[in-house]
């Protein structure tokens, strides 16, 4: 952990453009996988004006009106025993027809990956492994897509979204939502048929789990919409939502207000990368002009829940959730998220690895440890059973935390007396909004700022 932090943090810092060039580097997948992309074309504005709609009943905001774009899905599926794959040389046809025969579910998987909205890199040392591994692309997310899907028996849809601070919020969801509406809603020319959302599961680690949660949260507010037309296809709202959410390391508070952002320090990765400071080493992208403090977003528009997944206040009639989490600084925020959702009804499963950091079971060098492997196992089997008859319709709530040393896992309580109330939640995350800009307008008036 030690020499992780150390590397993440050296001196200079790199700039936000290697960031994101160095970040788009492949995993090699093993001959017992189907990979091949597929690039969705560009819809009717309406999808763009639906979001934009939605963004502005809920809550005025600055940000910037987003655009459409072809959106890429990396398709990743074990390949059926006894068969050959068909490689990147094969019609895209066959490489398809060869992924559906390798399924042993039904089960869709759409995945997200992480990365903070810009592509930030998870490291691992040239002296520690010989090699230098980064994540932030479904290309860069192959081990983990190939994992969910050999452990589920399913498909897994991996997209590649726009990426800040050269796009940033709402561009990341929109590609989202395009995404999705074109697994429900295929282009005349897609490969697939539509899929039956029954049999789909949202599945992303950090920033991609903020992105499907504020999806659902789409989902949710579109209910009385006009109808639109996407792709030909004429669509009725509600949006059916997923059989299920399945999230690592989902950060509900994306400002850091909540007290385990400071209390468990001990064990995270990525402790106060100063990017907002003017003296952050500048590139074409960063700082943006005008300057901001966040990537992703003004520091005010953090103020809505499509940014800000703990002020959404509600999650009724939501799919299934399930959460898995470190000991890390980011837990609070997706801890709100998951205790609001269960106490409006919604099925949750909550699981807790003691002492493990961010997204520990993506990360380079820690993805072997024997807690990276129980989280991938139970992360898949929860996407798998999300899908399966039997399992549909329950409503429960469990929480769990694996103890470090001996991985015996022992149930708690998910509401317990350590648990701020949600409406402090709030309090917090709107007191840190206007601590944040005014730290980052005295940082850029050439005064001195402890943090931002």
């Amino acid at each position: 952990m030690d020499a992780l932090r150390a590397y993440i943090h050296r001196e200079p810092q790199p700039t936000i453009s290697k960031i994101q060039h160095d970040s788009l580097k492949s995993k090699l997948l093993s001959d017992t996988f189907n990979c091949f992309q597929d690039v969705l074309p560009i819809s009717s504005d309406d999808v763009k004006e639906l979001l934009v709609e939605t963004i502005d009943g809920v809550k005025k905001i600055e940000y910037q009106r987003p655009f459409l774009a072809p959106v890429t899905v990396e398709w990743v599926g074990q390949k059926a025993p006894s068969t050959s794959r068909a490689d990147a040389t094969c019609p895209t046809s066959e490489q398809w027809a060869s992924l559906v025969r390798g399924m042993r579910s039904n089960l869709t998987i759409l995945h997200v990956h992480g990365g903070a909205f810009l592509y930030v890199e998870n490291f691992v040392l040239l002296d520690v492994i010989n090699a230098m591994s980064s994540q932030g692309s479904p290309e860069a997310y192959r081990s983990t897509t190939s994992q969910l899907a050999a452990l589920s028996g399913g498909r897994v849809a991996s997209v590649k979204y726009r990426l800040a601070p050269q796009y940033p919020f709402p561009m990341g969801l929109l590609d989202v939502l395009v995404a999705y509406l074109s697994l429900l809603f295929p282009h005349p020319r897609s490969l697939h048929q539509a899929i039956d959302p029954s049999t789909m599961v949202f599945a992303g680690d950090s920033s991609g789990a903020n992105l499907l949660y504020a999806l659902l949260q789409l989902i949710r507010l579109t209910q009385q919409h006009a109808p639109i037309t996407f792709h030909s296809h004429p669509i009725k709202f509600p949006l059916p939502f997923p059989a299920g959410l399945a999230t690592l390391g989902f950060n509900g508070d994306p400002l850091n207000s909540l007290p385990s952002y400071s209390l468990n320090r001990v064990n995270d990765l990525y402790l106060d990368v100063p990017w907002s400071l003017p003296s952050y080493p500048k590139c074409e992208l960063w700082p943006t002009k005008p300057p901001r403090s966040q990537v992703h977003a003004t520091t005010s528009a953090h103020a809505h829940p499509l940014l800000t997944p703990a002020l959404a206040h509600d999650c009724s009639g939501m799919p299934p959730m399930w959460f898995a989490v470190g000991d890390e600084q980011y837990v609070d925020g997706s801890w709100a998220v998951a205790r609001r959702a269960a106490l409006q009804g919604v099925q949750v499963d909550w699981v807790r690895f003691q002492a493990m950091p961010h997204c520990f079971a993506t990360l380079p060098g820690l993805d072997t440890a024997w807690q990276a492997k129980a989280c991938m196992q139970k992360w898949a089997a929860f996407c798998r059973a999300c899908v399966e008859p039997q399992d549909r319709g329950r409503s429960r709530v469990k929480a769990i935390r694996v103890d470090f040393s001996s991985g015996r896992e022992m149930e708690v309580e998910l509401e317990d007396d350590s648990a701020l109330p949600l409406d402090e939640v709030e309090r917090r995350v709107h007191t840190m909004i206007d601590q944040v800009e005014d730290a980052f307008r005295a940082a850029w008036e050439g005064k001195s700022v402890s943090k931002l």
